[in-house]
C-alpha cells in the first residue's frame, strides 16, 4: 500500500512538474512569435515604442500582482485565504487605478503618443481579473484552468500578430498593443467565467488590514522580479531613444526565454514552500529546491554555449538583419540568464515560508544600485554596459537569498 501511495505521489508531482512546464511554455511561443512577427513586421522606431509601452505594462501590473495576487496564493495555499478574497479584489482595482494615473503621467513622457498611452493603461485595467483568477486557480492547484487562462492570452496574441502581418496591418505600435488588449480581455473572461468572484470586492476595514499587512512584502518581491526582467528599460529609456533602446529590448527577449525555465519551477516551489511550511517539512523543500536549480541549469547552460557559439548567423536570421546591433547584447545577456534563477528561487522559496523581511531589504537595495548604474553608465558611457549591470544585479541577489534560504531551511 505504501508503494502505491508513493507511485501515485510520483505521479501526481509528475504531472504538476508537466503543467507547470507547459504553462510556462506558452510564453515561449509567445516570445518566439515576438522574435519571428512582430520584430520582423515593425519598424525599428515603432518597436522601440511597444517595448517601452509594454515595460510599463509589465511593471505596473506586477506590482498590482504582487501586492495582492501573490498574497492571496500564499494566504489560500496556507488555508487563510478565504478571509481576505474580496479585500484583495478591492486593492487590486485600487493599485489598478494608481497604476493607470502614473502612466498617463509617464508614458507620454517617454515619448508615446495618447493613443498608444491609453491602449497600454486599459490593458493594465483588465489585467486584474485574469490575474486574481489565475492566482485562485495557482494556488489550489489547477493547473489545467492556469493553462487555459494563460493560453487565452499567449496564443490569442500570437494569432493576432500573425493575421494582421500577413495582411501587412502590423505596423505601428497602436496595432501591437491592440492586439495584446485584445488577447488580455479573452483571457479575463476565461478567468471570470471560471471564478466570477474575483469581480465581488469587499469593504469591511478589518479584511483590508489583514489583506495588507502581507502583500507589502509580497509586492517588493514581484516587483523586483520584473524589474530586474524589464523595469530596467524604463530607467534607461528616461536618457536613452526608443530607437537606441530596441536592439537592446530585442536581446531581452532571449533573458526573458532562458527565465522561463526557472519560472516554471519557480511555479511550482512557491506554493510547495507555503504547505510545507504550515506542514513543518523543510527538508524535502530543501531537496525540491536542489532538484529545481540543477535542473535550470542543465537546461540553460547547454542552451547558451549553443547561443554563444552561433550568434552570428543565427541572431540576424532571427530578427533579422536590421538587429544585427542587437547579437553584442544577446552574447552579454547571457551571464545573467544563468545567474537569474539563483535569485528568483531564493526570493520564492522565503517569501513562500512566510519570511520575506529577509529578501526584501536586499531586493530593493539591488533595485537601486541597478537604476543608479544604468543611468549613469548609459548616460556617460553607453549601452553596452546595460547588460553587465545587470549581471551584478543577479549575482549579488542571487548570492545573498540563496545563502539566507539555505540557513532557514537547515535551521
Amino acid at each position: 500500500m505504501k508503494k502505491l501511495i508513493h507511485r501515485a505521489g510520483g505521479a501526481g508531482a509528475l504531472g504538476r512538474a508537466v503543467w507547470a512546464l507547459s504553462i510556462k511554455a506558452l510564453p515561449a511561443f509567445y516570445g518566439l512569435g515576438i522574435i519571428f512577427v512582430l520584430l520582423r513586421a515593425l519598424p525599428v522606431e515603432e518597436y522601440g515604442s511597444y517595448g517601452v509601452a509594454w515595460a510599463f505594462l509589465n511593471v505596473a501590473a506586477m506590482c498590482t500582482r504582487g501586492l495582492w495576487s501573490f498574497t492571496l496564493v500564499q494566504k489560500w495555499a496556507s488555508g487563510a485565504g478565504e478571509q481576505v478574497l474580496g479585500a484583495l479584489v478591492g486593492l487590486s482595482f485600487g493599485t489598478t487605478l494608481l497604476g493607470i494615473a502614473a502612466g498617463y503621467l509617464i508614458l507620454p513622457a517617454l515619448g508615446l503618443s495618447m493613443t498608444e498611452t491609453t491602449l497600454t493603461c486599459f490593458a493594465l485595467l483588465v489585467l486584474v481579473p485574469r490575474d486574481l483568477a489565475m492566482a485562485l486557480a495557482w494556488a489550489e492547484s489547477r493547473f489545467r484552468r492556469v493553462f487555459i487562462i494563460e493560453a487565452c492570452y499567449f496564443m490569442g496574441s500570437l494569432l493576432g500578430f500573425v493575421i494582421l502581418a500577413q495582411q501587412g496591418e502590423l505596423t505601428t505600435t497602436v496595432s501591437a498593443l491592440a492586439v495584446n488588449t485584445g488577447a488580455i480581455i479573452l483571457s479575463s473572461v476565461a478567468g471570470i467565467i471560471r471564478h466570477p468572484i474575483v469581480l465581488r470586492p469587499t469593504f469591511r476595514l478589518s479584511d483590508y488590514k489583514a489583506a495588507s499587512s502581507y502583500g507589502k512584502w509580497t509586492g517588493v518581491m514581484a516587483i523586483g522580479d520584473i524589474y530586474f526582467q524589464q523595469g530596467d528599460l524604463l530607467v534607461l529609456g528616461a536618457v536613452l531613444s526608443p530607437v537606441i533602446l530596441a536592439p537592446y529590448i530585442a536581446a531581452k527577449t532571449f533573458l526573458r526565454l532562458f527565465a522561463l525555465v526557472s519560472q516554471a519551477m519557480n511555479f511550482l516551489l512557491y506554493p510547495m514552500a507555503a504547505r510545507l511550511a504550515a506542514e513543518g517539512d523543510l527538508p524535502r523543500l530543501a531537496s525540491k529546491l536542489r532538484l529545481a536549480l540543477i535542473g535550470v541549469w542543465a537546461l540553460g547552460i547547454p542552451a547558451a554555449l549553443v547561443l554563444w557559439a552561433y550568434a552570428d548567423p543565427v541572431i540576424p536570421s532571427l530578427l533579422g538583419e536590421k538587429y544585427v546591433e542587437a547579437i553584442p547584447f544577446v552574447l552579454a545577456l547571457l551571464v545573467p540568464a544563468l545567474l537569474e534563477p539563483l535569485s528568483s528561487t531564493g526570493v520564492h522559496i522565503l517569501v513562500g515560508l512566510g519570511q520575506p523581511r529577509y529578501a526584501i531589504p536586499v531586493i530593493i537595495t539591488v533595485m537601486v544600485l541597478n537604476a543608479v548604474a544604468n543611468l549613469l553608465l548609459a548616460n556617460f558611457y553607453d549601452l553596452s554596459a546595460a547588460p553587465w549591470v545587470l549581471a551584478a544585479s543577479y549575482l549579488i541577489l542571487g548570492s545573498v537569498l540563496q545563502t539566507r534560504v539555505w540557513k532557514v531551511l537547515r535551521s
